[in-house]
């Protein structure tokens, strides 16, 4: 009988390349997996996908999505009342009802991912980073399984935790990671620098081992078919595409891009910057593109799934990875699109930080640079 494997991540699966990488190498070792994630717009609650359950619990309840609707419709209806559109709008918009009605959507959800995990009766549960390893470790214990704790990030050292979580969290996490840490069976890390870290840190609490499992995503046979980036974009054929791809948040030197992207609008550099991925800033980075007068060379695309990915970075000039040193996470990290900008066949400039100059130093891939100018 193959023993089961609940992984559960807070990210929509389709652009979480780590994840799927991970679940389809268990899977073909023999494991029964299942994965739990959050929804995506088009997808089913359940599906099976290459042999893999995934499992999609909503992060609202049918009547508050209905309420969600309902509201968008008003603000967007020319004929409602304007006062009434204002006030929808501004109740939406309200940092006041978020901090009073954020932690108890947050705790109903968490409900939601605990039942479901209880539900897939796993041998293993398997938390993908610090925001889902209460649940995981609350779902163990009930089932008497083993638990593994995979940090994808230095998450109490993340630029973006310290940015979007408040006071009370911060608090909750850190203790999260201190006790718990300590019932796992098996510690992953994404680099080794972020290892030692850990170890440092953890290391008369940890009674399991820890191990590196890199961002390595699987070497394709060839390098992919690039889409026609510069015809859907209008861009002349000797443009230069210098690509970002990956979350816009806060600490990625995205600011820096939209300056840089200034000074070689104004020198008349026939360079194009592309941003590819979700926006967790709001619109803020589009809006300082706009400021800055360089909407014509800034373009900014949706996310696509990680399968797709590899044609839209093939159809780029070069790559770009700037994270600021504004946080141990991004100091020592060595992120997913530094392999696939490489394994697309384009070289990349980089923050001149200790994990991804050994990978420019070794392969000559690269040229590493100080993202703070």
């Amino acid at each position: 009988m193959r023993r089961k494997i609940c992984m559960v991540v807070k990210n929509q699966l389709w652009t979480d390349a780590r994840v799927k990488k991970e679940a389809k190498s268990l899977s073909e070792a023999g494991f029964d997996l299942t994965i739990i994630c959050r929804p995506e717009q088009g997808r089913s609650e359940r599906e099976l996908w290459d042999g893999i359950r995934v499992l999609r619990p909503p992060v609202d309840s049918r009547f508050r999505q209905a309420l969600r609707r309902k509201a968008i419709q008003v603000q967007s209806d020319e004929r409602s009342m304007s006062i009434l559109r204002k006030v929808m709008g501004a109740i939406r918009r309200s940092s006041l009802r978020r901090a009073l009605t954020n932690p108890f959507r947050e705790l109903r959800y968490e409900l939601r991912l605990l039942a479901t995990a209880l539900g897939s009766r796993a041998d293993i549960y398997h938390a993908n980073d610090l925001d889902t390893l209460f649940i995981c470790w609350l779902s163990a214990l009930i089932r008497r399984a083993r638990l593994v704790y995979d940090s994808h990030e230095l998450w109490l050292e993340s630029k973006r935790f310290l940015f979007e979580t408040p006071l009370p969290g911060r608090v909750w996490y850190r203790m999260i990671e201190f006790f718990l840490i300590r019932a796992a069976d098996l510690v992953i890390a994404v680099t080794r620098a972020r290892g030692d870290h850990m170890l440092k840190r953890y290391r008369r609490r940890l009674r399991a081992p820890l191990i590196i499992v890199e961002n390595c995503p699987t070497v394709p046979g060839e390098i992919p078919d690039p889409i026609d980036l510069r015809g859907s974009l209008g861009l002349p054929g000797d443009g230069i595409i210098a690509l970002y791809q990956g979350i816009l948040s806060a600490g990625r030197g995205l600011e820096q891009l939209i300056e840089a992207a200034r000074l070689t609008r104004r020198e008349d550099r026939n360079v194009y910057f592309v941003l590819v991925g979700e926006d967790v800033l709001d619109g803020r980075l589009q809006e300082m593109s706009r400021a800055a007068g360089v909407s014509d060379v800034v373009f900014f695309l949706d996310p696509v799934p990680s399968e797709f990915l590899p044609r839209v970075t093939a159809s780029a000039d070069m790559g770009l990875i700037l994270f600021q040193d504004s946080c141990l996470n991004n100091y020592y990290s060595l992120p997913n699109k530094l392999y696939e900008y490489m394994m697309a066949g384009i070289p990349l400039i980089g923050s001149g930080f200790p994990e991804m100059l050994s990978v420019f130093g070794r392969e000559d891939c690269g040229v590493p640079v100080d993202p703070s100018s």
